[in-house]
This record gives C-alpha cells, sequence and structure tokens, in this order.
C-alpha cells in the first residue's frame, strides 16, 4: 500500500524516480495507491499515469470520529495527552536540538516557549507534530480495515523526520519525506514576523495606527491590561463577558485597558469607564532590548530544524519586543489572559517581567484530562479546584501562585433565574411539561479533521423527532457557533424549524464574535434535563451540574481517561444518543424520576470546592489587591506574596499551592 500526503504532478513525478516507486508499481500488482489530498493536476495527469501501469488511485477516506485506539479512546484526544509529550521528549533530547542549542535559550522563559512552539497546533494544521502523527494512525487503521500488512507512507518533509520514520516503523509502515514546494500564505506570515520593523510597519497600517501613540489621559500608574475574547458586555446580566470579574469584585474599573476593533466597541468601552486602546504595535525607537536576542547555533545538516527553530525565536523576540514596549507605555503592571492554548503566552510573560509585571491566566474551560496544549507558564493561575492543579503539574506547567476560587462564572445563576423562568413559561403554554437542554460544540466541512457536521446533526435530530412525536416534551438548544448552525445542520434545519413551529422549541442564537452570548447554565434553569453531547469537552456540563441541574454526558468521540468518566454509567454517561433518549424518557415516566439520574455529587467537590457563587469575586479580588500592592510602591515579588497571604488568611492555606 503507498499513500501520498498531498499528491500533485510534480510531487508523482519526483517521487517516482527519487524514491523508485516506478519499481513498487510494477512490481507488486496488489499495492493499492490513496491519497490523503491533491492538486488539480491528479485528474488529468497523475490518474492516467497510474492507469497506465494498470493501477487505481483512490483519495483515503476516513473521518476523525472512526479513528481510535484499542482503549476506545478518540486518536485526536491521545495525541494532545500522551504522543505529543512524548514527541516532544524525542526532539529535544535528538542530536539535532543539541547542536542548535544556543546558551541564550536560557534566559527568562526562552527554552519553554521553544519546547511548546515545536509541537503546538492542531491536526487542523497541516504543518503540525500533531498532523504527521495522526496521520500515521489514520494509515495504520486502513491498513487493518484492508488486511494490509505492510505501507509506504510519503508526506512533506518535516523537521525531525527520523523520529516520525521511528514512531511509523512500530506500525511496519515506511515513511518517506520529499520537499514539496508549495506556496502557502503561512510564509508570508512567518517572513513578515521575522522582519520585525515590517511587521510594526504592516500592523500599525493594517488598523490604520499613527506609527507614534499617545497615551491616553486616562492612562495612570499600575494599568491592568485585559486579554479578552471581544465579549464586551458590561451589564452584570449572567451572559458571557470579559469584565465578569471586575463587575463581581471592588477592581477598580478606570484601572483596565482593553483593545477595541471598531468605533461601536470604542464607545461602549468609553462608557463603561474603561481604558479603550486601539490595535497596533508601540513603535519607539527609545525602546531597547533589556535581554541577549535568542539566536541558535549554525548547521548546515539539520536545515529543516534550523529554519522552524528559527522562526520560533524570531516570533518569540518579536512578541517580547513589543509587548515590552506596549507595558512600559501604557504602565501596564498586571497581564490577565484566558489563553494558555499557545506558546505565545509564555513570551509575554518575559515581556510583563521587563516592567516588574505579573502576567495571571485564568482557566476558562474545564479539562478532564491533560492536553498538551494546555501547559502554560505563569505568575498566577486562577484554577477551579485542586483537581485542575493536579492536571498543570501532569503537564508540568511553571506557575508561580495557584490560586482555587472555584467555577468563575458561578455567579450567574440567581441573574438567569427569571430569564430562565419565562422561558420555560412560554414552552409550557404551548403543551411542554418536560424540557431537555442540548448542548452542541461546533463542527466543520471537512470531518477529517475535525468532528464534521454529521455528529451535529445527531445532536438535533434525535431529540427534534421525539419532540414532535411526543406532544408534552418541549427541547433548548444552545449552540456553541450559532451563526453557521442552520447551514452546518443541512436538511436537520427543516426539522429545527418544523419543531419551532411546535412553540416547544426553542433555540439561543444571538452571538457576538464566534460564540453564542448565552451561558449554557440559562437554558439549564429552564429544563428538567440537561445533555452535553461531548464528554470530550464537557464545560457546559460542569457549569449546569455545578448549579445543581441534573445533567448527562454523550461519550461518542470516545474519552476513557477523562475524570467525567468516573460519573456513574447509564446514569450519567451515555455511548449514543438512541440510549440516551430512551433513558431520559423512562426518567420522565418513572414517579418521582430514576434515583441518581444526572446526579454528580460523586466528583462535585473535585470539580468546584467552593460552589457559593464567589468564585469572580475571588479573582476581581486578588487582581485588585495586586494593583493594590503595586501602589503602595511594593515590587513584583513582594506585591505577589502579599495578595496570596491574604488569600489564604481569607479563604484557606490549603487554596494558595506555590510551586
Amino acid at each position: 500500500m503507498i499513500c501520498f500526503e498531498y499528491l500533485s504532478l510534480s510531487t508523482f513525478l519526483t517521487c517516482l524516480f527519487k524514491f523508485n516507486i516506478l519499481k513498487k508499481l510494477v512490481s507488486i500488482n496488489s499495492n493499492p495507491i490513496y491519497f490523503i489530498d491533491s492538486s488539480l493536476s491528479v485528474r488529468w495527469f497523475v490518474i492516467p499515469i497510474i492507469t497506465f501501469f494498470g493501477k487505481k488511485i483512490n483519495k483515503l477516506n476516513f473521518k476523525l470520529i472512526e479513528i481510535t485506539d484499542n482503549n476506545g479512546e478518540l486518536i485526536r484526544y491521545r495525541i494532545a495527552r500522551f504522543d505529543l509529550f512524548e514527541v516532544q521528549k524525542k526532539i529535544t533530547d535528538s542530536i539535532s536540538h543539541k547542536e542548535l542549542y544556543h546558551q541564550s535559550w536560557n534566559q527568562g522563559s526562552i527554552l519553554d516557549y521553544i519546547n511548546k512552539a515545536i509541537v503546538g497546533g492542531s491536526i487542523l494544521e497541516s504543518e503540525s507534530v500533531s498532523r504527521v502523527l495522526f496521520l500515521i494512525e489514520v494509515l495504520n487503521w486502513h491498513m487493518k480495515k484492508i488486511n494490509c500488512e505492510q505501507a509506504l507512507l510519503i508526506i512533506n518533509k518535516r523537521p525531525w523526520l527520523d523520529i516520525y520514520k521511528k514512531i511509523a516503523k512500530n506500525y511496519q509502515i515506511v515513511l518517506l519525506g520529499f520537499h514539496n514546494i508549495q506556496f502557502k500564505l503561512s510564509d508570508i506570515h512567518n517572513f513578515v514576523r521575522n522582519h520585525q520593523w515590517l511587521y510594526g510597519v504592516l500592523k500599525n497600517l493594517k488598523y490604520n495606527k499613527k506609527i507614534k501613540m499617545e497615551r491616553n489621559s486616562k492612562s495612570s500608574l499600575n494599568m491592568l491590561y485585559l486579554d479578552g475574547r471581544r465579549d464586551i458586555n458590561i451589564e452584570k446580566n449572567g451572559n458571557h463577558s470579559d469584565f465578569f470579574w471586575q463587575y463581581n469584585s471592588h477592581f477598580p474599573i478606570e484601572k483596565i485597558i482593553y483593545k477595541y476593533y471598531s468605533s461601536a466597541e470604542k464607545l461602549i468601552l468609553n462608557q463603561y469607564g474603561v481604558l479603550p486602546i486601539p490595535e497596533g504595535v508601540i513603535i519607539d525607537k527609545n525602546c531597547k532590548r533589556n535581554y541577549v536576542k535568542p539566536k541558535k547555533n549554525y548547521s548546515n545538516v539539520f536545515q529543516k530544524e534550523s529554519k522552524i527553530l528559527q522562526l520560533i525565536l524570531a516570533s518569540y523576540d518579536l512578541d517580547r519586543f513589543y509587548w515590552s514596549a506596549f507595558f512600559k507605555f501604557y504602565n501596564v503592571k498586571v497581564f490577565l489572559s484566558w489563553n494558555k492554548y499557545t506558546h505565545d503566552h509564555i513570551a509575554l510573560l518575559d515581556a510583563i517581567n521587563d516592567n516588574d509585571g505579573i502576567l495571571a491566566i485564568w482557566q476558562m474551560a474545564f479539562d478532564g484530562f491533560e492536553f498538551a496544549e494546555c501547559a502554560l507558564n505563569a505568575d498566577i493561575y486562577f484554577c477551579f479546584s485542586r483537581f485542575s492543579l493536579d492536571l498543570e503539574k501532569k503537564l508540568k506547567s511553571k506557575i508561580k501562585y495557584n490560586i482555587i476560587t472555584g467555577y468563575p462564572k458561578d455567579y450567574a445563576g440567581p441573574l438567569l433565574k427569571e430569564r430562565a423562568s419565562n422561558l420555560r413559561k412560554k414552552l409550557k403554554a404551548n403543551g411542554a411539561k418536560k424540557i431537555i437542554f442540548v448542548i452542541d460544540e461546533n463542527s466543520t466541512d471537512d470531518s477529517r479533521w475535525h468532528t464534521g457536521h454529521e455528529i451535529q446533526r445527531e445532536n438535533y435530530s434525535f431529540v427534534l423527532n421525539k419532540v414532535l412525536e411526543t406532544s408534552w416534551l418541549g427541547v433548548i438548544f444552545k449552540p456553541k457557533t450559532a451563526k453557521t448552525l442552520r447551514k452546518r445542520l443541512g436538511s436537520v434545519a427543516d426539522l429545527l424549524t418544523k419543531a419551532e413551529k411546535t412553540g416547544r422549541c426553542f433555540i439561543y442564537e444571538k452571538s457576538v464574535g464566534a460564540t453564542t452570548i448565552a451561558s449554557p447554565v440559562l437554558a439549564g434553569l429552564s429544563s428538567d434535563i440537561c445533555i452535553h453531547a461531548h464528554l470530550g469537552s464537557g464545560t457546559g456540563a460542569v457549569e449546569c451540574a455545578l448549579e445543581g441541574l441534573p445533567t448527562l454526558l454523550i461519550d461518542r468521540e470516545g474519552a476513557p481517561f477523562s475524570k467525567l468518566n468516573e460519573l456513574p454509567l447509564g446514569k450519567v454517561i451515555f455511548k449514543d444518543w438512541t440510549t440516551t433518549i430512551k433513558a431520559v424518557m423512562e426518567h420522565f415516566d418513572t414517579p418521582g424520576g430514576i434515583d441518581g439520574f444526572g446526579d454528580w455529587s460523586k466528583i462535585i467537590d473535585d470539580l468546584d470546592p467552593f460552589r457559593d457563587g464567589k468564585a469572580a469575586y475571588r479573582m476581581g479580588t486578588y487582581l485588585h489587591w495586586l494593583v493594590q500592592g503595586y501602589n503602595q510602591g511594593l515590587d513584583k515579588k513582594t506585591a505577589l506574596f502579599q495578595a496570596a497571604t491574604r488569600y489564604k488568611k481569607k479563604w484557606g492555606e490549603d487554596k494558595v499551592i506555590t510551586t
């Protein structure tokens, strides 16, 4: 079996002669040929050539959800949970990594930045480590399917190819890498980021901003820069908001800096009292590095590895240099972000440290098991619970102060009860006696690299059909990405419209940015049962369960190592929609309901030890203490220690863990 990662006329001819593929094609009559992706030339040139040799060539068809291991774990999950750590160690221990290593990497967090960057990116990204690991697993899956004992996988040449070859060999796959000359937009992106001055000019031109920016008159000492998700909701109404921690505490609003991307956003921020600043970079000729610009040792042997490390180092230097200038220009002492998922925040940690400032990350989503992308470096991490902290230890995250706050959005329930009650009354007025709430995830057109539309259509079709055939049943949907939902649903969208006409079906569709503005608990409070159709994520389910709402999980993808799988099978955990709907209807038909149905009490303390609605208050108050410390003239180390001491005294010694 022969498989091409990317097939075009040029790549085929190159492989044909360079790797002597011609001999393999002619001599082995049973060799099937496949490709993952291809150019337009394949149809007109490559297929006729292969046909001439009496062969057939086909696109290798697969779906991400089909690729699981012997434990029933989705390979995409396993790669993030286990494989990437193994490959990362192999890379850092490799001869090429050691030869290219330069002593300048010992500054700040540069080495951590490099090590996370080299395994960064999901399987959606064609050049990522995750993608090549996944391709090997896909081919192994297909070999079993067609009873093939050996295979040849021809991939685009990558850094550290020898490591992938050894991994592939374990599956009886021979891995060959060739240099594919293919123009990509990412090449332009990389070129620009490799030239610092050009990046600054183009970034400011993009946002119609003057090269030299003036400091706003509102700007004062010891500001907090809020790295948000463009959830600019300034009302304390329970909807998603980047400012949830501020309006649940006494943090001074005038101390917050926030970037805007439109005049409407700027107006709202001004009205709220936040200092709005435009996107762009600070260009100041007087700004100098207080660190040695990182470099690598020269090597004419490891060219691919050298190139990728050069890009990583240039990206680090660019971000640290410009953000350091930004923090100094606006007097920022605290940088608050949710984004731990890329290596970018590690450069920002060093940049804020250049201003004797603090990087704080707050836990946005529930992680049921280790994800390589979640490894972080920070001064402060506001996390849900000790379980969340234990995951960070497994990830070898470097955090000075781990602050256990509880689930940060737990304040929302009381604010949403009236709205939730009104919706429930509306559905009941149209005949609904029992109401189901369904939480879904996003999907993409290509089901090879992401859960496709089909699995999302199941999240709607099973329940909608049951609503249409059951006159007393209602349903509420809160999609993760509502803007594209009806298009992604295909024909199921007609079913949704039909159910909506009964008056017993409601869907939250209002969005800000990419996500729906309503929180899961809003829909949950209107319902009798909450169902999250994706156990591998589960944040929405956790939110509802922490509110005390009976909540079910469906594990169709396969996440056996998730914390959530400790919940009882058949009462909380289900494997498909058919058994879930059957169990829900049985629960509704049972007087008083099935005992323990949707009950999370077994693990609830591990998810949030507080559950008092004050997590946002604790987080905002802690940030306020940090700014107060700077206002008192304290340095970073002392401000951190003082805030931690105050938190321990108020909330318990076990709620602050230092490393």
